[in-house]
């Protein structure tokens, strides 16, 4: 009988250690998802939290992300239409200034002289 009441308390001492254990772990999982879920440092909530990314997505008056990628985006369109303007003229001045290059080259050649033909 006194190895049954020895076996006794070692299954007795096994069992509650597996429970604390158990209990331990719980309680780190339970510690994480509160961490990750619950009120960070400043004091905000996950709810709190979300909200001010929420906040940033939509247009509000031009405080929001949205807002200042569609002021970036109409910048980029006007800076654009621009340059098109720009290189429309460019390309204009370089064709006019060819022609007056092949204008002002036939002016400084001679002409070409043509034989008279003797008669006999």
């Amino acid at each position: 009988m006194n190895n049954e009441l020895l076996m006794a308390v070692a299954a007795s001492i096994t069992a509650f250690g597996v429970l604390i254990a158990a209990m331990v772990a719980v309680y780190r999982i339970a510690k994480r998802v509160d961490d990750a879920l619950g009120i960070d440092k400043d004091g905000r909530s996950v709810a709190d939290r979300l909200g001010r990314v929420e906040h940033q997505l939509w247009e509000n008056g031009g405080s929001s992300l949205a807002d200042r990628v569609n002021n970036i985006e109409n910048h980029v369109i006007k800076v654009s239409s621009q340059l098109d303007i720009i290189r429309d003229l460019t390309i204009g001045l370089q064709k006019v200034q060819t022609r007056e290059m092949k204008i002002v080259e036939s002016l400084e050649r001679p002409a070409p002289r043509t034989r008279k033909k003797k008669s006999s």
